[in-house]
């Protein structure tokens, strides 16, 4: 069977999906004999045709018929005009990832701010949370009642503050202070929470003279097996004593105390609010812990 003989078997097929022709018996009679004769040539030559011809050449024959559709889907439609059925894109399973960007002289503040202070949004309302937090973190017998100052500001305080500069990863720090009282004495609690800044890791120690310059003793504090940096001191700063402790995602936290607060007409607290322990304990709370 040559490749002429299959594309008449093949286009007697396409003759037999089509339409029925007219009903002259002499020409129905005729045109029923020319079909015999080429299904047995056609079934004949097929039974001798290696099957890699079968495979390689009839798709091919065939799509000269169809316009590249297959051969089921040319007799089940009985007619050669449809469109190709088109196969969509393959989706991505890739999940996108966010790199930190570096900031650049004169960039414009994020989030379209005025300057480094968050005042609203989600990351102003993230230093409200960690000031509430604080607040429910007392021991028994203190409290963190809304005292005022002389010209009336709040003496409990949130800050959130874009704190990266040019050239460095944007990182961001929120801030919250209260006043802690006990009797008619009122002391002062302060949590800061610094997102990763692609820094390294450093000695905890260190880590904790580098917040508000401070310098004194420091003493490494191990809580359930982790390493926090307690520094006291000693009534030369404007705290007494705090804690500094970093993630292992690179969040810093520092948690700071004083028996004194920063309006002087009130008189100081006679004890810390937290001992030493409590103060590396707490640092290292989960609910401190601001990575974004």
């Amino acid at each position: 069977m040559n490749e002429e003989d299959l594309n008449e078997a093949l286009h007697d097929v396409m003759v037999r999906s089509s339409p029925p022709p007219s009903m002259d018996p002499a020409h129905a009679l005729e045109q029923g004999r020319r079909a015999r004769r080429r299904r047995r040539v056609a079934w004949a030559g097929v039974a001798v045709v290696p099957l890699v011809v079968g495979v390689g050449a009839g798709p091919a024959l065939v799509a000269n018929y169809t316009g590249n559709r297959s051969a089921g889907q040319m007799v089940a439609s009985g007619t050669s005009t449809s469109q190709p059925v088109s196969t969509p894109p393959p989706v991505s399973t890739v999940t996108p990832t966010t790199t930190p960007t570096t900031r650049k002289t004169n960039d414009p503040w994020p989030d379209g701010q005025v300057d480094r202070t968050a005042t609203a949004g989600p990351r102003a309302a993230r230093s409200v949370t960690l000031m509430n937090e604080l607040s429910s973190s007392v021991p028994p017998g203190f409290s963190t009642p809304n005292l005022k100052y002389p010209d009336g500001r709040s003496m409990r305080w949130p800050q959130s503050q874009y704190a990266s500069n040019a050239g460095e990863q944007d990182y961001w720090e929120y801030k919250a202070s209260i006043p802690v009282q006990k009797d008619d004495r009122v002391g002062q609690l302060l949590v800061q929470s610094t997102t990763p800044d692609g820094k390294a890791a450093m000695d905890p120690c260190k880590l904790a003279q580098k917040f508000w310059g401070g310098t004194g003793p420091c003493t490494i504090v191990v809580v359930g097996g982790k390493k926090v940096g307690v520094l006291t001191t000693n009534g030369r700063g404007s705290y007494d004593q705090w804690a500094a402790y970093r993630h292992d995602d690179g969040t810093v936290v520092y948690l700071a105390q004083a028996k004194q607060s920063d309006d002087q007409r009130r008189s100081p607290l006679t004890q810390p609010v937290f001992t030493k322990n409590q103060l590396a304990e707490l640092v290292t709370s989960a609910k401190f812990k601001i990575s974004t």
